[in-house]
Order: structure tokens, then C-alpha cells, then sequence
């Protein structure tokens, strides 16, 4: 993807217009889906959460991935934050049962803080560090910074002492770290980064942090 693209991710206006025009309906998925993910899922996410725990998905897009946590791991208080528009009112009817918040996630008023037990981060986190030098970190471009930053205080903030924001991304570990773990937050390693996928330069990891409280993990 040029730069000239990938640049234009952390607005509502590129993805409402993404949407609009694509030719094949919704669903689509970005990144892993439900049964790349299942193993994990049930290996370091189920045993510690129970079905009614109160779960986001942050920039959930077009993904079936909350439709699947719902339908297949039992979840029934889900929650999918979305600033377009466009892509809210294609997914909002496939599944009646998950809610959806328009919002910008890297600054939601409307949210009150603690309210989360988890937050899963599938391709949101990328959406923000999509362009720019990924091996460097002086080379990170100061948008990259403060947009992944502000995202990661606001996931702080949203989530109930004890909870877990998980991340899927391809990043290495070093360049999630740098951005995440920042000022305002005070992010705790649930588990060393799971590989995904096979090992090579797309390897995609799954990241798990806690917000130190009193949830029993």
C-alpha cells in the first residue's frame, strides 16, 4: 500500500468512502479471522473471561471477528467502536445482538472510564501506524506517535482495573512496546507475544496487557 493511502487511515473520511465502494458485501475480514485466532482464544482468552464479561472492539470495521466471539465463544455483552458511518450501518444488521458505538477511538467523552473488561484490538492499532518506517524507531513519523499514544491512553482509561487490551499485529514486539506502553498508561505483560502465524517479516503476533487492578488472571 503507498504511502500516499496508508497515510489518509486514522480518518473516519477514508474509511467511509472504502466501504461505500466496495464491491463485495460485508463481512470482509482484515488481517486473521475467527479460526486463525480460535486457538488462542481458547488457550489465553476464554478460561479467564467469562461469557458476560464486557468486551470492545475498537475499529472493528467490516471484521466477523466480534460476530464470531459472539455466536461461536458465547460472549453477550459486546461492544464494536467504529467512527465511519458507513461500515456500521452494513455490519449493524447482520448481528443484532453485538452493540455498536460511533466514535473516534482515540478520544471517546461518551465513554465513561472503567467500563471494559477487555479490549481487542484487531488491525485498529495498524490502521494508526500503517505508513512510515517499521524498523526504526527514531525514524517514526510524529503522527504515528501521538495518534498510537492517544489510543492507548484512551484504551487505559476505558478499561476496568484488571483488564486486558489485546493487540493482533504483524509489528514486532519493540515497535508495539514503544508506542503503547507510554506516558498515562502503566501496562502490564499478561504473556510474552504469541506468534500467530509462520515466522517471516508478515508474522503476526498477538500482544496481551493488563491495567493493573485487582482482576485474578
Amino acid at each position: 500500500m503507498a504511502n500516499s493511502e496508508s497515510a489518509k487511515m486514522n480518518k473516519a473520511e477514508y474509511w467511509d468512502e472504502r466501504y461505500q465502494s466496495a464491491d463485495d458485501p460485508p463481512p470482509r475480514e482484515w488481517h486473521l479471522g475467527y479460526d486463525q485466532l480460535e486457538d488462542y482464544l481458547k488457550a489465553h482468552v476464554y478460561p479467564h473471561w467469562p461469557a458476560d464479561a464486557s468486551i470492545m472492539h475498537p475499529g472493528a470495521g467490516s471484521s466477523h471477528l466480534p460476530m464470531e466471539m459472539h455466536n461461536r465463544g458465547g460472549y453477550t455483552n459486546i461492544t464494536c467502536a467504529e467512527f465511519s458511518p458507513a461500515v456500521i450501518a452494513q455490519m449493524q444488521p447482520l448481528d443484532p445482538g453485538l452493540k455498536w458505538l460511533q466514535s473516534d477511538v482515540r478520544d471517546m467523552p461518551g465513554v465513561a472510564s472503567g467500563s471494559y473488561d477487555v479490549v481487542f484490538d484487531k488491525a485498529c492499532f495498524e490502521a494508526f501506524c500503517a505508513w512510515g518506517p517499521k524498523h526504526l524507531l527514531k525514524e517514526i513519523p510524529d503522527v504515528i506517535v501521538s495518534d498510537s499514544r492517544r489510543y492507548s491512553q484512551e484504551m487505559y482509561r476505558v478499561l476496568k482495573p484488571g483488564g486486558w487490551f489485546i493487540i493482533i499485529s504483524v509489528f514486532e514486539a519493540r515497535y508495539v512496546h514503544h508506542l503503547v506502553k507510554c506516558e498515562g498508561t502503566n501496562w502490564e505483560d499478561v504473556h510474552a507475544p504469541k506468534a500467530l502465524s509462520a515466522d517471516g517479516w508478515m508474522q503476526t503476533r498477538a500482544f496481551c496487557l493488563r491495567k493493573p487492578g485487582a482482576q485474578e488472571t
